[in-house]
C-alpha cells in the first residue's frame, strides 16, 4: 500500500473511540457508529429468512419507485443483489478508509455487528466496541479485512441470500469487490492523495480468497468479473464497472 501512515497509536492497540471519530471525518458512509437507543439485534437475526425477505422486498419497491415502474417488474434476485451490495459498501468503506488514511483496520465481526430496522429499505448498522490492528502494507490490511468483515459477516450474508433468494455467490462476491473499489472512489473525492493506496488495497484483496477472480484492473480501471444484475431493471443501463461494458454491452447471463 503506497505511503501508509503509521497507526495513530503510540503503542499497543489503537484506541477505538479515537479511530471511530477520525474515520467518521472521512464522510458519513465511513462512520462506525456505536449502538444508541433502539432495538438493536445481532447478525443471526438479520439473516433470518423473514427479515431478509422483508428488506429485499423493500429494496425491490425502492428500485421500482426510482425506475418509475411496478414492483413486479423488478426481479427478486436484482433486489437481493442491490440489498447485499449496500451492506457490503457500508461495512467495507470504514475498513478501507481507516486502513489507507490511518494505518489501522477495525476488526468488524459478527459478534460486534448490530442492526435495527428502519423506515427505509436498509437496516441501520452499528458496532459494539471493536479492536483495531495497525497495518503497514496493503497485503496486511487485505488479510485482516478478509479475516474479519468478509469472513464473519459478508460470507454468512451471501450464503443466506443464496439459500433464501437463490442469489449466486459469484454475484454476491462480485458485489463485494465492487463495493471495495467504490469505497476508494468515494474516499478519493475528499482525500485524493490516498487514492493510490486505496487502489493498492483493492488489488491486494483481489489476489486472495474470497475475492480472487471477482474483479481486475485494466489500464488502471476496475472491472468486476460478473454483473450485479442492475441492468434487469427497466431503464437502468449498465454500471460503470460492469463486465458487460467490456464485453460490448451484451446482456449475457453472468449471474451463475
Amino acid at each position: 500500500m503506497d505511503s501508509v501512515p503509521a497507526s495513530p497509536a503510540e503503542s499497543t492497540a489503537p484506541d477505538d473511540t479515537m479511530l471511530r471519530a477520525k474515520t467518521a471525518q472521512l464522510g458519513e458512509y465511513f462512520s462506525l457508529p456505536a449502538p444508541g437507543e433502539g432495538r438493536w439485534q445481532e447478525l443471526p437475526a438479520l439473516l433470518d429468512e423473514t427479515n431478509l425477505m422483508h428488506f429485499v422486498d423493500r429494496t425491490r419497491a425502492a428500485i421500482a419507485s426510482s425506475a418509475g415502474c411496478d414492483k413486479t417488474s423488478i426481479p427478486m434476485k436484482l433486489a437481493a443483489s442491490s440489498f447485499q451490495l449496500g451492506i457490503a459498501a457500508r461495512l467495507l468503506s470504514p475498513s478501507i478508509g481507516a486502513a489507507v488514511c490511518f494505518g489501522a483496520v477495525p476488526l468488524l465481526t459478527s459478534a460486534a455487528l448490530r442492526w435495527q430496522a428502519t423506515d427505509h429499505h436498509a437496516p441501520q448498522l452499528a458496532t459494539a466496541e471493536i479492536d483495531w490492528l495497525p497495518v503497514d502494507s496493503a497485503a496486511q490490511a487485505a488479510r485482516l479485512i478478509s479475516e474479519s468483515v468478509l469472513t464473519t459477516i459478508l460470507r454468512p450474508l451471501n450464503d443466506a441470500l443464496r439459500a433464501v433468494m437463490s442469489l449466486s455467490l459469484q454475484v454476491s462476491w462480485g458485489n463485494v469487490s465492487s463495493a471495495a473499489n467504490g469505497a476508494v472512489t468515494v474516499l478519493a473525492m475528499s482525500a485524493p492523495q490516498r487514492e493510490a493506496a486505496g487502489r493498492s488495497l483493492v488489488r491486494a484483496l483481489l489476489t486472495g480468497r474470497p475475492l480472487a477472480g471477482t474483479g481486475t484492473f485494466v489500464g488502471g480501471t476496475f472491472i468486476r468479473g460478473n454483473c450485479c444484475l442492475f441492468y434487469l431493471a427497466p431503464r437502468s443501463g449498465l454500471c460503470g464497472d460492469c463486465v458487460l461494458r467490456s464485453a460490448g454491452g451484451s446482456h449475457s447471463d453472468t449471474s451463475r
